[in-house]
């Protein structure tokens, strides 16, 4: 049995689809913002080698293309669509782990009368502790997604060394090969654009040191490649290639080591601990995630480590 998004509560596909589309949107908005400013430094630079008319069409394209990044940087901040990014994926993490937990029958639901009504007041908590993200995933909320699915009851019925090895397959290897894929990915970005903005600076000091020498150029390249040089550093710095590599690489390992004793694993009394053991891993990496993007953890904390 392999879990698909669409077993999972309508909150977390509605949550997730939301976070994925302002993610979409977010990353979209910094790509022309930043586009705008290599754009006008190229055309600033041509400037002095245009005579009449044609250099008035220069500076004025130079003032379009700064407004217009000037008007996307607004639009970002007016939309903000980093922090329902952030909020969305928190909500869709948190589901997720009550999720797990409902399907492997461990608390909060773990031998309870009423795990349905249980698990269902874990979801209306989740979802009212970030309401200002109702609007987005309202919008994409499927009416005829259950909260409970057929598949999770289906799970949890099954017997203790059946859920055990869903739980191992479905949800702590998936997790381990996501985060180990992850830092890989990371890891190769994050060198990618080191160098690149070391080239850009080495051209930049190279093309100094011709031009203190032989003299200028008609057209100054310097602010150009500087320009280049910082408009890569800053997509460095937004998406974080290095500082996630390292985390999701610990996460992976963390999750390696739990897998190694799950063949222990063998008295049911011991698998509720087990459970919340990957769960706090798998809530302690999301957990920093949000800290770093400032987003409000405090029902994400409490009702992961519940």
């Amino acid at each position: 049995m392999h879990m698909k998004n669409e077993h999972f509560p309508g909150l977390f596909q509605a949550a997730d689809s939301a976070s994925l589309s302002s993610q979409k949107i977010y990353i979209l908005l910094q790509r022309i913002y930043l586009g705008s400013l290599i754009l006008g430094s190229i055309v600033g630079a041509s400037t002095p080698i245009a005579t009449g008319s044609l250099s008035k069409y220069l500076y004025t394209a130079i003032a379009v293309v700064l407004s217009l990044g000037l008007l996307v940087l607004w639009i970002t901040r007016a939309r903000r669509d980093d922090k329902v990014w952030f909020d969305c994926r928190a909500i869709a993490e948190s589901v997720k782990t009550v999720t797990w937990r409902y399907m492997m029958n461990v608390t909060p639901v773990q031998n309870d009368e009423s795990p349905n009504k249980v698990f269902i007041d874990e979801l209306r908590e989740i979802r009212a502790a970030r309401s200002d993200c109702d609007r987005p995933i309202v919008g994409l909320a499927d009416g005829n997604a259950a909260a409970i699915s057929e598949f999770m009851q289906q799970v949890r019925s099954r017997s203790f060394n059946e859920r055990k090895q869903i739980y191992l397959k479905h949800r702590l290897m998936d997790e381990k090969s996501w985060y180990s894929k992850k830092a890989r990915i990371n890891a190769r970005s994050g060198s990618w654009w080191f160098w690149v903005t070391v080239a850009l600076q080495a051209i930049v000091v190279t093309i100094a040191i011709v031009q203190a020498s032989a003299g200028s150029f008609k057209i100054n390249f310097v602010p150009v490649i500087t320009t280049l040089a910082a408009v890569v550093a800053a997509w460095s710095q937004m998406k974080r290639y290095d500082e996630l590599s390292k985390t999701y690489s610990l996460a992976a390992q963390e999750l390696g080591e739990l897998e190694a004793i799950a063949n222990s694993l063998t008295q049911e009394n011991d698998f509720p601990q087990f459970v919340e053991q990957v769960e706090e891993t798998i809530s302690r990496e999301h957990t920093m995630w949000c800290a770093r993007r400032d987003v409000s953890l405090q029902k994400l904390i409490t009702t992961n480590n519940r």
